[in-house]
C-alpha cells in the first residue's frame, strides 16, 4: 500500500491530490487547496494544501513555460541509441546548451508504412528542474520523486478513466485543456498514449473580455496538431480551475468546432460526493499522483545527475515484514552454516584416516598430523629415490644429441618419441657411420643407456633414414659415493697386515 502525492504547483494556485494504492485499486485520501497570493512563499502554499499528510513519495510538475515539446522522426536503425541520438537531436531546437538541460522522451507507435521512428521529447533548464525540487524540499522536508512536465501528467489518468484511451469513435485522438488562471495547457492523447502538448498564454483571466484571445491561441494549437498529421479530434475534456468557468463548454464548443465531452467517471473507491465534485479542478494533481505508480505514461525530468534517489518512506511501513524475512534469512544462514561444519568435520576426519593409511603404507610410520607427514616426507629414508620428476626429459636428450652431431655431418631430426624413459630418435644423415658416430657421442650422457642405432635405410639419393633407440636411467651419485667409499674401506680392510700380538 502506497500513500502518493501529486501537487499541481500553479502562478495563482497549489492544489494537492493524495491517494492511497493497493492491487488494482485506488482510494483518495485527501484533496488540499491553497492560493500563492495568500501564503508567504510558494513553499508556504504547498504546506498549506498539503497539510499534515505524511506521503510515501510525491511528484510536482514544471510549467509548460519553463519547457519545449519536440516532436521528431529518427531513423528506425536508431531505436537502441535513441538516448544518445536525442540530445544532438534537440540541442538544434532549444535555445540553451544541452549541457545545461534535462530531457524526457516517448517513443510514439509507428504509423503503418512508416519507415521511421516517431519520437515525443520534453526538455527544460536544469536550474528550473532544480527549483521545482528545492521548493518540494522546503514544503515537505523530502525531494520529489518526479518532476513531470506540464499538462502531459493528465495522460495518467488513463489509468481511472478507461474511457480517455478508447472514446468514441473508436480510435481517435482526444484532447484534454487544463484551463488555468493565468495560463492554460493542452495534451492530445491518443490510444492512451500523449502525443502533442502546448502552454497557452492566456486562462480564465480578463474573460469575457479575453475569450477571443483564448480561443484564437487554441485554434492556433489545434491547428499546429493537423499540420503536424494528426487526426481530427473526438472531443475535448475540460479539466482545472476554469472547468466550471460559467458559459466555457458552450463557448468552445462554439468556437474550436468541437464536443466538450464530460470527464467520466474515476474507478476511485471511497469517493465522497465532495471530493467527486471537486474532481475536474484536480485533475492534474490527480495526474500527478498517478504518475508514481509503475504505469506512468508522462515525463520525468529527473534524469541524469538529477534522478531520484529510491528511499521511499513508505518503506518504514514495511519495517515489521522486513525484520521478519530478515530473521528468517539469518535462521537459514545458520542453519547452512551448521551443516556445513558438519560436512567438514566429517570429511577431515575421512582426509585424516586416509593420510594415516598413507604414510603407514609409504613412509613406514602411520600418522594423521600433517606437519608430521611432511616431516617424514622428506626426511624418511628413500625418498630421494621416490622423487616424481624425472632426472632427464625431452629437452635434455635434444641438448644432448645437438652436441653429439658433428658440424660437417649434416643433420634431420624425423621424429622424437620420450615415452616412460625410453627414446625413440628417427633422424636423416649423409651415410651410416655417420649415423654411428652421433650414437657414440649420445653415450657420454650419465642418464643415457643402451644407446644403440636399431635400423638404417635408404632415404634419399645421398640421405640415410637410422632409428637411434636409448633408454633414461640416471645413477644416484650420492649411493655412487657411498658405494664406492664402502668397497674402498672394505678393501683397505681386507689388504691390510695383521698387528702381532702385544703390539701397540
Amino acid at each position: 500500500m502506497h500513500r502518493l502525492l501529486g501537487i499541481d504547483a500553479g502562478k495563482s494556485v497549489v492544489r494537492a491530490a493524495l491517494i492511497r494504492t493497493t492491487y488494482r485499486r485506488v482510494f483518495v485520501e485527501a484533496l488540499g487547496e491553497a492560493a500563492v497570493t495568500d501564503a508567504v512563499s510558494e513553499a508556504e502554499a504547498i504546506r498549506a494544501a498539503v497539510g499534515l499528510h505524511r506521503p510515501d513519495a510525491a511528484a510536482i510538475a514544471l510549467s509548460g513555460e519553463k519547457s519545449f515539446y519536440r516532436r521528431l522522426d529518427l531513423p528506425a536503425a536508431a531505436q537502441k541509441e535513441v538516448e544518445n541520438i536525442l540530445g544532438f537531436e534537440l540541442e538544434a531546437t532549444v535555445p540553451f546548451e544541452m549541457e545545461d538541460a534535462v530531457f524526457d522522451h516517448r517513443l510514439l507507435k509507428r504509423p503503418p508504412g512508416v519507415e521511421t521512428l516517431p519520437v515525443f521529447a520534453a526538455v527544460a533548464r536544469a536550474d528550473d528542474v532544480r527549483e521545482r525540487i528545492a521548493v518540494v524540499k522546503e514544503a515537505l522536508g523530502f525531494e520529489p520523486e518526479r518532476v513531470a512536465l506540464g499538462a502531459v501528467a493528465l495522460a495518467n489518468l488513463e489509468a481511472v478513466m478507461p474511457e480517455l484511451a478508447a472514446p468514441s469513435p473508436a480510435s481517435a485522438p482526444i484532447a484534454l485543456l487544463d484551463l488555468d488562471y493565468l495560463t492554460s495547457e493542452i495534451v492530445i492523447v491518443s490510444g492512451g498514449e500523449p502525443v502533442f502538448a502546448r502552454t497557452l498564454s492566456r486562462g480564465t483571466a480578463g474573460l469575457p473580455g479575453t475569450a477571443p484571445a483564448l480561443a484564437r491561441e487554441l485554434r492556433q494549437t489545434l491547428a499546429a496538431w493537423r499540420n503536424l498529421g494528426g487526426e481530427p479530434l473526438a472531443g475535448l475534456y475540460l479539466v482545472g480551475g476554469g472547468a466550471t468557468a460559467q458559459g466555457a463548454e458552450m463557448f468552445l464548443s462554439t468556437q474550436l468546432g468541437l464536443t466538450i465531452l464530460p470527464l467520466p467517471t474515476p474507478r476511485i473507491e471511497g469517493l465522497t460526493p465532495e471530493q467527486a465534485a471537486a474532481l475536474p479542478r484536480f485533475a492534474k494533481a490527480l495526474g500527478l499522483a498517478l504518475g508514481l505508480t509503475p504505469k506512468t505514461k508522462g515525463f520525468n525530468l529527473r534524469k541524469g545527475a538529477l534522478e531520484a534517489e529510491r528511499s521511499y518512506p513508505f518503506l518504514r511501513e514495511k519495517i515489521p515484514i522486513l525484520a521478519g524475512l530478515g530473521t528468517v534469512i539469518a535462521l537459514s544462514f545458520g542453519f547452512s552454516i551448521v551443516a556445513e561444519l558438519r560436512t567438514l568435520d566429517a570429511e577431515r576426519e575421512l582426509l585424516a584416516a586416509s593420510l594415516a593409511t598413507a604414510s603407514h603404507d609409504v613412509l613406514g610410520e602411520e600418522t594423521s598430523d600433517p606437519q608430521k607427514a611432511r616431516e617424514l616426507l622428506e626426511q624418511g629414508p628413500g625418498a630421494a629415490d621416490e622423487d616424481p620428476m624425472p632426472r632427464v626429459d625431452a629437452f635434455d636428450v635434444m641438448v644432448q644429441l645437438s652436441k653429439a652431431v658433428p658440424k660437417e655431418i649434416t643433420h634431420d631430426v624425423l621424429e622424437l618419441d620420450v615415452n616412460r624413459g625410453h627414446v625413440t630418435l628417427q633422424g636423416v644423415v649423409p651415410s651410416v657411420s655417420d649415423a654411428q658416430i652421433i650414437a657414440d657421442h649420445m653415450k657420454e650422457h650419465r642418464c643415457f643407456r643402451d644407446v644403440k642405432v636399431g635400423r638404417t635405410s635408404q632415404f634419399t639419393e645421398g640421405k640415410h633414414k637410422y632409428v637411434l633407440e636409448l633408454d633414461l636411467r640416471c645413477e644416484d651419485k650420492t649411493k655412487k659415493k657411498k658405494t664406492g667409499a664402502a668397497d674402498a674401506a672394505e678393501s683397505a680392510s681386507a689388504g691390510a697386515p695383521e698387528k702381532p700380538e702385544g703390539s701397540r
